[in-house]
């Protein structure tokens, strides 16, 4: 008599593997996981929605930059500022957040231009490369106090008790030049600089800019975009780490004491010790698929490095809206995909802002006036309108128990959490795609008919449950004459 046997997957946590053929990827390991995260160790897990803050601060105009500024001493100026073009294309200004609705904080910078802010000695420092720095301690009055009041650089950090100013973009331009302000002194604390004296040149002779500054630890990162160095403060040369850097700063990341960054050839993790690592091959196929790498943005949390890249065709598909996601602890890829394009990521910490709660979250700014938070709900928004999250999995093409020979197919059985809504597909031997079920059980189970070599399956879910999948089996026939050792063998 014949007995079934089976093959048994209940370890998800690999994640997704685009590069290799489907068939070699390793069992825990799936060849497309969208909108399912890893944080649930051993499944997949539709991720939570997104909601937009107050609301749309202008129509049709992207978000250019956003930024928490915290208030540490004396009266509390602490706020959201957001940039964004004014209606009539002609400047741009940059918003906070009064009695829960949106009012100018800074007006009349260039259209356009997108800005990069730091604080310090409860001043909040911007940067843009089209206007000279600019400064403001109660987010109300803009000047020059404790700036560089006369250069335009494109871009500026703190680093051990000084401001840095990078990428001078002035009329007269130094593009691989920083500044850096004196140690803060005096009552109150002020800076003072000295554009004659107080500058380096990273490696000017190279035909490449600086793109961005990044302190880690006892070092600050200076980024070309064929290049970084090793900036450390009073060196005459700086220290050249590498010879790839990164084409957009704002991809230049670090959660847990890890710089991430992004180029043409990938995602690479440095720890500011030894040389970074690739850690993008497993994804590679949407890295080389990135239409412009300068529309590139990114942020981190605790245990995450988000990248979003826009617009993707692999294998033939179109992604749209697509977020490369790096989930440390488990070394593994998933993406994410939204209904909108996102202009610009930050990293908020929780505060509150009158009757406007500030969450510990990512948020994301659109091409549409709208600012939104990650992770809550269940629904994404599309600026005030809501909808499903679309998830999908692939998983690997499972070689049968019988394999190189044929298996007859007999039962499948997924293991689910709140997967209602979510459907299941299979394909034999790479071929045409057959319906199975809806997942609506602990355990869901049915017939699977057919003789094949192989066997992949799909899971797709465009509802609003946060569904989880935590592994399947497949129960073929064992074939009559054969003996069981050679079945399995």
């Amino acid at each position: 008599m014949a007995r079934p046997t089976k093959i048994d997957i209940f370890n998800l946590a690999g994640g997704q593997n685009s590069k290799s053929s489907p068939i070699f990827l390793k069992d825990n390991e799936c060849e497309l996981v969208q909108n399912y995260h890893l944080d649930n160790l051993g499944s997949l897990t539709k991720r939570n929605g997104i909601l937009y803050l107050i609301g749309q601060l202008v129509d049709n105009k992207s978000i250019l930059g956003m930024y928490l500024f915290s208030d540490q001493q004396g009266t509390d100026y602490s706020n959201v500022l957001v940039a964004s073009d004014i209606a009539a294309g002609t400047s741009s200004t940059i918003s906070k957040i009064t009695t829960n609705a949106w009012a100018n904080s800074k007006t009349l910078d260039t259209t356009g231009a997108q800005p990069i802010f730091c604080s310090f000695i409860d001043y909040v420092f911007r940067t843009n490369g089209t206007e000279v720095m600019g400064s403001s301690a109660d987010l109300t009055n803009w000047g020059t106090t404790n700036c560089l009041a006369t250069l335009k650089p494109k871009y500026t950090c703190v680093w051990e008790d000084r401001v840095y100013a990078l990428n001078d973009n002035s009329a007269t331009k130094y593009p691989s030049r920083i500044y850096w302000s004196s140690l803060p002194s005096g009552t109150p604390l002020a800076l003072t600089w000295n554009a004659a004296t107080q500058y380096a040149d990273i490696n000017p002779d190279d035909n490449d800019q600086i793109t961005w500054g990044e302190p880690l630890g006892s070092i600050m990162l200076v980024f070309k975009e064929n290049a970084i160095y090793r900036w450390t403060f009073g060196q005459v040369e700086p220290d050249k780490i590498i010879s790839v850097g990164t084409p957009e700063g704002r991809t230049v990341k670090q959660t847990q004491g890890i710089c991430f960054f992004t180029n043409k050839y990938g995602v690479y993790a440095f720890d500011g010790q030894t040389q970074p690592i690739l850690i993008s091959r497993k994804v590679q196929p949407f890295i080389d698929a990135i239409p412009t790498l300068t529309n590139m943005r990114a942020e981190v949390d605790n245990d995450h490095y988000y990248l979003y890249i826009g617009d993707v065709t692999v294998k033939g598909e179109t992604y749209n809206n697509t977020m490369l996601v790096y989930t440390i602890s488990a070394k593994a890829w998933h993406i994410e995909t939204y209904p909108f394009e996102i202009k610009s990521m930050a990293r908020f910490q929780r505060k509150t802002l009158g009757t406007t709660e500030i969450y510990e979250s990512i948020y994301l700014g659109d091409d549409d006036g709208f600012v939104y938070r990650k992770d809550t709900g269940t629904s994404d928004y599309l600026g005030t309108a809501a909808k499903p999250i679309d998830g999908r999995i692939l998983t690997k093409e499972y070689p049968l128990p019988n394999f190189p020979k044929t298996s007859i197919l007999k039962n499948l059985y997924f293991l689910t959490q709140k997967a209602i809504g979510s459907k299941v597909n299979y394909r034999l031997d790479r071929g045409n795609w057959e319906a199975w079920k809806d997942l609506k059980e602990r355990v869901t189970d049915g017939r699977l008919s057919g003789r094949a070599r192989t066997a992949q399956f799909s899971i797709t879910d465009y509802s609003e449950q946060t569904s989880q999948i935590e592994g399947l089996s497949v129960e073929v026939e064992a074939e009559k004459g054969i003996r069981r050792e050679e079945q399995n063998g």
